[in-house]
């Protein structure tokens, strides 16, 4: 229950965020970022169309194609986001324009759009539009889901042609980038861990502080020096981001010589990070010993 509320205000928050952004940043500069919201720009420079009413109505055939062809757990994970962003966009739409200049607007209004975004995602949501579009042509075809992103997008951006001048979209091309960017160092901050590889002459005091203080699992690799042709471990390790300082500080109080590796890991599933940990004996995971 607690996860529920907190993915739904995460999506509320950004979802919020993201409007703001919207309206305050890329609408009077005509900056169409891609998705169904820079296709709203365009529609409503070409044709006056309210932005708000046409990302609601742009997204309820997305949605049926979402049910149908994603599954029902992701069109439940993604309706709210779906409505709550258009509900938004109309209700900021009185905020005034922060800024007139394009530049400006692309690169802060990216950042703000992106941060709003990027908090909808880590609520294990979206805001619907080509998101479910990219979804959907990525488990249905071979193309990679980067490359998918580019062709949704860049078709979203090109039809700013029509509407707007060469320089405008350009701006939106910024625009974009900076919301992409925003996005993957949200994802990627939200999951960082670090992969650590240890050699040292401490390595049983350092394994019995990691499996009993950090409470990790931890896994040895015979290994030979190729200069001396010692047979020693190797020590491996995958920890959070909070708990790299902490080991970092005890390798260094017992070892000052140990040689450590340290690999930034995007993404960790697994016992003890994606699933609670269980210390009983069990086939599926390692037992941190």
């Amino acid at each position: 229950m607690k996860k529920r509320l907190k993915d739904l205000s995460l999506v509320t928050i950004g979802a919020l965020i993201g409007a703001i952004g919207f309206n305050t940043m890329f609408l009077e500069n005509n900056i169409a970022s891609g998705g169904v919201g820079g296709l709203a720009i365009s529609m409503n420079a070409l044709f006056g169309w309210e932005p708000s009413t046409f990302v609601l109505f742009a997204n309820i055939p997305l949605m049926v194609l979402c049910f149908f062809l994603l599954g029902k757990e992701t069109f439940l994970k993604t309706i709210y986001g779906a409505w709550i962003f258009p509900t938004f966009i109309s209700l900021t739409a009185p905020l005034p324009t922060l800024t007139t200049n394009p530049l400006l607007a692309a690169l802060f209004g990216g950042i703000i759009l992106g941060f709003g975004i990027g908090l909808v995602f880590q609520g294990n949501s979206s805001t619907g539009g080509t998101g479910i579009l990219i979804q959907i042509l990525n488990k249905y075809t071979p193309l990679p889901l980067g490359l998918l992103m580019a062709l949704v997008d860049g078709v979203i951006v090109g039809i700013g042609f029509i509407a707007f001048d060469s320089d405008t979209v350009m701006y939106s091309i910024i625009a974009l980038i900076s919301i992409t960017y925003v996005v993957n160092m949200m994802m990627a901050g939200a999951d960082s861990s670090r992969n650590l590889m240890i050699i040292s002459s401490k390595q049983e005091q350092i394994k019995e502080f990691i499996t009993t203080v950090l409470d990790r699992g931890v896994t040895e690799f015979p290994i030979i020096g190729g200069y001396t042709g010692k047979e020693s471990r190797l020590l491996m390790v995958t920890i959070s981001r909070p708990e790299y300082p902490l080991i970092e500080a005890e390798i260094q109080k017992l070892d000052e010589t140990a040689f450590v590796i340290v690999m930034p890991a995007s993404q960790v599933r697994g016992r003890g990070f994606s699933l609670h940990k269980r210390h009983q004996v069990d086939d599926d995971i390692l037992i941190p010993m």
